[in-house]
Protein backbone atom coordinates (compact mmCIF):
# COMPACT_ATOMS: atom_id res chain seq x y z
CA UNK A 1 0.00 0.00 0.00
CA UNK A 2 1.66 3.25 -0.91
CA UNK A 3 1.07 5.92 2.07
CA UNK A 4 2.52 8.88 0.52
CA UNK A 5 0.46 9.83 -3.13
CA UNK A 6 -0.59 12.88 -4.99
CA UNK A 7 -3.70 13.48 -3.93
CA UNK A 8 -2.61 13.09 -0.04
CA UNK A 9 0.32 15.77 -1.28
CA UNK A 10 -2.80 17.29 -2.63
CA UNK A 11 -4.38 17.52 0.60
CA UNK A 12 -1.62 18.78 2.41
CA UNK A 13 -1.32 22.20 0.16
CA UNK A 14 -4.83 22.42 0.53
CA UNK A 15 -4.99 21.59 4.45
CA UNK A 16 -1.83 24.09 4.82
CA UNK A 17 -3.59 26.89 3.27
CA UNK A 18 -6.95 26.38 5.40
CA UNK A 19 -5.16 26.02 8.57
CA UNK A 20 -3.30 29.00 7.81
CA UNK A 21 -6.59 31.21 7.00
CA UNK A 22 -8.14 29.31 9.89
CA UNK A 23 -5.50 30.25 12.91
CA UNK A 24 -6.09 33.71 11.13
CA UNK A 25 -10.20 33.93 11.27
CA UNK A 26 -9.33 32.56 14.84
CA UNK A 27 -6.81 35.17 16.17
CA UNK A 28 -9.36 37.68 14.89
CA UNK A 29 -12.44 35.77 16.15
CA UNK A 30 -10.96 35.90 19.73
CA UNK A 31 -9.73 39.72 20.03
CA UNK A 32 -13.64 40.64 19.31
CA UNK A 33 -13.96 38.59 22.49
CA UNK A 34 -16.92 36.86 21.34
CA UNK A 35 -18.12 33.89 22.60
CA UNK A 36 -20.11 32.35 19.42
CA UNK A 37 -17.67 33.07 16.99
CA UNK A 38 -14.83 31.62 17.64
CA UNK A 39 -16.79 28.23 17.71
CA UNK A 40 -18.36 29.17 14.93
CA UNK A 41 -14.71 29.35 13.23
CA UNK A 42 -14.05 26.14 14.11
CA UNK A 43 -17.04 24.69 13.25
CA UNK A 44 -16.29 26.26 9.68
CA UNK A 45 -12.25 24.75 9.85
CA UNK A 46 -13.93 21.64 10.60
CA UNK A 47 -16.54 20.95 7.92
CA UNK A 48 -13.85 22.43 5.47
CA UNK A 49 -10.89 20.03 6.30
CA UNK A 50 -13.66 16.82 6.26
CA UNK A 51 -14.82 17.66 3.15
CA UNK A 52 -11.10 18.29 1.57
CA UNK A 53 -10.34 15.03 3.17
CA UNK A 54 -12.96 13.48 2.09
CA UNK A 55 -12.67 14.31 -1.45
CA UNK A 56 -9.06 13.55 -1.31
CA UNK A 57 -9.46 10.28 0.16
CA UNK A 58 -12.05 8.74 -2.43
CA UNK A 59 -10.22 10.19 -4.98
CA UNK A 60 -7.11 8.45 -3.96
CA UNK A 61 -9.45 4.61 -3.08
CA UNK A 62 -10.48 4.74 -7.23
CA UNK A 63 -6.84 5.84 -8.47
CA UNK A 64 -4.79 3.70 -5.89
CA UNK A 65 -6.68 1.20 -4.25
CA UNK A 66 -6.46 2.34 -0.70
CA UNK A 67 -8.55 1.73 1.92
CA UNK A 68 -7.57 3.29 4.86
CA UNK A 69 -11.05 4.89 6.88
CA UNK A 70 -9.54 8.35 6.11
CA UNK A 71 -6.84 8.06 8.91
CA UNK A 72 -3.79 9.31 6.44
CA UNK A 73 -5.88 12.61 6.27
CA UNK A 74 -7.01 12.43 10.02
CA UNK A 75 -2.91 12.55 11.01
CA UNK A 76 -2.03 14.67 8.45
CA UNK A 77 -4.80 17.38 9.49
CA UNK A 78 -3.27 17.10 13.27
CA UNK A 79 0.07 17.56 12.24
CA UNK A 80 -0.83 20.65 10.12
CA UNK A 81 -3.23 22.22 12.64
CA UNK A 82 -0.96 21.60 15.85
CA UNK A 83 2.28 22.27 13.81
CA UNK A 84 1.11 25.11 13.48
CA UNK A 85 -0.22 25.79 16.37
CA UNK A 86 2.84 25.52 18.47
CA UNK A 87 4.77 27.96 15.42
CA UNK A 88 1.98 30.22 15.48
CA UNK A 89 4.11 33.06 17.66
CA UNK A 90 6.91 32.42 15.75
CA UNK A 91 4.95 33.67 12.62
CA UNK A 92 3.41 36.22 13.45
CA UNK A 93 0.26 34.17 13.50
CA UNK A 94 -0.85 35.84 17.41
CA UNK A 95 -0.35 34.44 20.88
CA UNK A 96 -2.22 31.73 21.95
CA UNK A 97 -2.21 30.36 25.43
CA UNK A 98 0.41 27.35 25.38
CA UNK A 99 -1.87 25.12 27.64
CA UNK A 100 -4.27 25.25 25.36
CA UNK A 101 -2.83 23.87 22.29
CA UNK A 102 -1.24 21.33 24.77
CA UNK A 103 -4.66 20.53 25.81
CA UNK A 104 -5.72 20.52 22.16
CA UNK A 105 -2.85 18.54 21.19
CA UNK A 106 -3.72 16.26 23.78
CA UNK A 107 -7.17 15.29 23.27
CA UNK A 108 -6.95 15.50 19.75
CA UNK A 109 -4.48 12.61 20.02
CA UNK A 110 -6.78 10.23 21.81
CA UNK A 111 -8.92 10.87 18.96
CA UNK A 112 -6.45 10.05 16.80
CA UNK A 113 -5.26 6.99 18.92
CA UNK A 114 -8.86 5.64 18.48
CA UNK A 115 -9.06 6.22 15.04
CA UNK A 116 -5.89 4.34 14.11
CA UNK A 117 -7.24 1.46 16.03
CA UNK A 118 -10.16 1.40 14.12
CA UNK A 119 -7.57 1.61 11.40
CA UNK A 120 -5.82 -1.31 12.27
CA UNK A 121 -9.12 -3.16 12.16
CA UNK A 122 -10.07 -2.16 9.11
CA UNK A 123 -6.60 -3.30 7.71
CA UNK A 124 -6.83 -6.81 8.66
CA UNK A 125 -9.96 -6.93 5.99
CA UNK A 126 -7.44 -5.93 3.55
CA UNK A 127 -4.82 -7.77 1.78
CA UNK A 128 -1.70 -5.28 0.97
CA UNK A 129 -4.27 -2.54 1.58
CA UNK A 130 -6.75 -4.11 -1.24
CA UNK A 131 -10.55 -4.93 0.12
CA UNK A 132 -10.27 -9.17 -0.39
CA UNK A 133 -13.85 -8.04 -2.28
CA UNK A 134 -11.95 -6.92 -4.74
CA UNK A 135 -8.88 -9.41 -4.94
CA UNK A 136 -11.51 -12.61 -5.18
CA UNK A 137 -14.43 -11.67 -7.44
Amino acid sequence: MKILTNRLGQFVVCGLVLTVIFRYALNLCIETESKFTPWLCAGIYFCLMYSIGSYFGKKDAMENGIHDIGFRQHLTTYLLCIGIAYAAPYIGLGMENQTHVNMSALFWGIGLFIHFIFFLKAQQKTIKGYAKEELFQ
